[in-house]
């Protein structure tokens, strides 16, 4: 009997696909894709589809040993564990799709996981494993990691769907990216032993399932979902044509490799530990006391990322790489980067810096998941010290785009007298709020050769109210206001070394210089500095005032495609509020 595939018990694409399959055949048994006729066939899209499920049996069979035992998931692989069965092997077959039909929700890739964890905790259990279907790139970390701790020492594992192959433009895609799938997977310790491309089918079958639907399929469909149905299969063609996408099957060999290599280290992102658990760990590195309220400031309200390493599965956490997201202004254009932060390495851990170091290792991983052209976040910026940065340099993780200066204002004369006064920002007022948001669109408006994290309402309220700090009164948040009550600026000024360090300033681009003047005479009882990059640090100097260098550069993504630092030299406006730290 064929085993046909309910369409409500799949989603997306694939459940349009197989309604299509449905109304055609009047049943389905595969949503993948098919292999072209060759040789002189002539087959039906079903026919095609089960001779590509021949060719996964195919790669099965090369990688079996002696009494083998092969775990398939995947809503279309009933076949093949039909094909594989035999008194020698124990198949188990997990259907994702019927499971799903019992109301769990979520992407394909989180549901994988969490079914496997679920219904295998016996490590060293299987000595092939197949995977149908193409998954969010930022669930590989768990989907690789859980198939490795399932198989076999020398055992293998089958992949097979769509990935992204050209990740050269600014685009969002929620595919993997096919550079990223083979480099986390040699991180892991799965090493890549073939790569076949049925990219070619895969548009043959896009072509067959349109021709179906102008058949007459169509009169099984409601017209909107036939037209998103056939806009999705047409930008999916569209991506295989240009070769942005690709559609394989890949073969990889769990192997085992020199205990200096981390091959035992487990991985996981923000959600895999408790923040008590990296207490120990920022302590030692940072040699400063862990803040915990902070830290759930920036992960939990600021939707923080983060990829961690324990030595192994169970162990302590000994490697962390995080980021706090930004929405910004990328030349004119709204956009979204991260700020790398909270980079750390166990000293015990920290022998060395190659490429085989849990720092090297946890920080590619962090780059492929979180910043690049289709990824979260089109840009990432930081402010490591000098040997951080030199590190990741010379591992070819980021390139160099600003320093970071400061900038020390001579006290303003005796007589100096200002027209302008402080009134103290209130959080709950509506007014104030607004006002922000209008010197902050008049910022933003000189922008467009530059770029600047937002600094709109949403955003200072997070930063200067709801941080920790914020709350303790470390932070003085003022507006200017000049002799009319007119709000010509938001200033955001905290103590540090005996002096006011500008934390933030919004105000129209051309006014700045003279605001900043201005509230450096109203606060006449000590120094202002102010921390910029030293591309934008023209708009602020004025006569009399010191310039430092901090020994801070900002850095860029290097690792992962996305805007080269010669498109991003000099461009950002950062400032000491930009640091998650301060």
């Amino acid at each position: 009997m064929t085993n046909s595939i309910n369409p409500n018990s799949l989603t997306g694409l694939q459940r349009g696909l197989a309604k299509i399959l449905h109304s055609k055949f009047g049943s389905c048994e595969f949503v993948h894709y098919a292999l072209r006729c060759q040789n002189g066939q002539v087959l039906n899209l079903q026919e095609q589809q089960k001779e590509f499920a021949n060719k996964i049996v195919d790669c099965v069979k090369v990688s079996l040993g002696p009494n083998p035992s092969i775990l398939l998931h995947g809503p279309s692989l009933q076949y093949v564990a039909k094909r594989l069965s035999s008194p020698d092997h124990n198949v188990e077959w997990l259907d994702s799709a019927h499971e799903r039909t019992c109301g769990k929700q979520g992407s394909d890739a989180s549901y994988l996981h969490d079914h496997l964890v679920k219904a295998y905790q016996e490590p060293n259990r299987f000595q092939v494993m197949v995977v149908e279907g193409s998954y969010p790139y930022l669930e590989q970390l768990n989907l690789l990691q859980k198939c490795k701790e399932l198989m076999v020492d020398g055992g293998s594992l089958i992949i097979f769907g769509e990935y992204l192959d050209d990740d050269s433009q600014r685009q969002y895609s929620v595919l993997p990216n096919l550079s990223s799938l083979r480099q986390l997977s040699e991180r892991l310790g799965l090493e890549l032993l073939t790569e076949t491309d049925y990219t070619d089918d895969a548009i043959s079958t896009i072509h067959a399932f349109l021709d179906i639907l102008t058949e007459g399929a169509a009169d099984n469909f409601k017209a909107e979902d036939r037209a998103e149905i056939i806009q999705s299969l047409g930008e999916i063609q569209s991506e295989f044509e240009i070769k942005r996408r690709c559609y394989k099957v890949f073969r990889f060999m769990k192997v085992i490799k020199d205990s200096g290599d981390y091959a035992a280290a487990h991985y996981g992102n923000v959600e895999s530990f408790h923040p008590k658990e990296i207490s120990q760990l920022f302590e030692k590195s940072f040699e400063t006391i862990f803040d915990e309220e902070i830290w759930r400031w920036k992960y939990e309200m600021g939707n923080g990322k983060c990829v961690v390493a324990r030595s192994k599965k169970d162990g302590a956490v000994v490697s962390h790489y995080g980021g706090a997201p930004r929405k910004i202004q990328y030349f004119g254009e709204p956009n979204t980067a991260i700020q790398v932060c909270d980079v750390m390495v166990l000293p015990e851990v920290r022998l060395h810096y190659g490429k085989n170091s849990l720092f090297f290792k946890t920080a590619a991983t962090f780059l492929e998941r979180e910043i690049g052209n289709t990824v979260g976040h089109l840009l990432g910026f930081g402010f490591p010290n000098r040997k951080a940065m030199n590190i990741a340099l010379r591992l070819g993780l980021y390139e160099k785009t600003d320093d970071f200066v400061e900038m020390i204002y001579p006290s303003a004369p005796d007589q100096a007298v200002s027209k302008y006064k402080f009134v103290n920002i209130e959080e709950d007022n509506a007014e104030h709020q607004a006002a922000v948001d209008r010197l902050w669109d008049s910022m933003k408006l000189s922008f467009s050769a530059g770029v600047i994290g937002n600094r709109d309402w949403n955003y200072i309220k997070y930063r200067y109210f709801d941080h920790p700090y914020g709350k303790s009164g470390k932070f003085k948040r003022v507006f200017l206001a000049n002799e009319l009550e007119e709000i010509c600026a938001a200033c955001f000024i905290k103590e540090h070394e005996q002096r006011n360090l500008l934390m933030d300033i919004i105000c129209p681009i051309k006014d700045i210089a003279q605001q900043v003047m201005n509230l450096n005479i109203l606060l006449d009882e000590s120094e202002l500095k102010i921390w910029i990059t030293e591309g934008w640090s023209e708009t602020l100097k004025i006569t009399g005032m010191i310039e430092n260098k901090l020994g801070i550069e900002i850095p860029c993504n290097q690792w992962n495609p996305g805007p080269s630092s010669q498109v991003l030299y000099g461009a950002w406006w950062l400032m000491a509020g930009d640091m998650d730290f301060m």
